[in-house]
């Protein structure tokens, strides 16, 4: 795999964990929708490129990214989406869970984040509240 595939592969792996997300509560949410299609806007896909993988979902194997950088915004993209509906269910924790455990983030600094998420439900989440665990964490 050259180089230019490896990195579409990553995107669709990162816009597949999103959408692994999206389905983990069994509910369809047009706000959810809304969200992974901004993501993969900034990573330079399409709302088609989207649908695609969602429909063919055992064409692609997980790519996790050796950068810390690209591991923490995955992780950041999970985290947001399972509050964009402003529901978080155990299911999606879960879910939340297992990948940041597969991208080699500890369980504690998880759950840390995903409980600053649970409290920011319908509101902002404060810039230094994930930061904070983060250096916690990294440090």
């Amino acid at each position: 795999m050259n180089i230019e595939d490896r990195e579409l592969h990553k995107r669709k792996s990162h816009l597949f964990m999103l959408l692994m997300l999206a389905e983990a509560d069994n509910e369809d949410s047009p706000l959810e929708t809304l969200f992974i299609n901004k993501v993969a806007e900034r990573l330079g896909m399409t709302p088609e490129d989207v649908k695609e993988i969602d429909k063919n979902p055992e064409n692609l194997t997980l790519v996790i990214p050796k950068a810390e950088h690209a591991r923490m915004e995955i992780l950041y993209d999970l985290l947001f989406l399972m509050k964009f509906d402003q529901d978080v269910d155990q299911s999606e924790i879960d879910l939340v869970h297992r990948l940041a455990f597969r991208m080699g983030f500890r369980p504690t600094m998880t759950q840390e984040m995903i409980e600053v998420m649970k409290q920011h439900i319908g509101r902002n989440v404060p810039k230094d509240s994930l930061l904070n665990i983060i250096r916690k964490y990294m440090n």
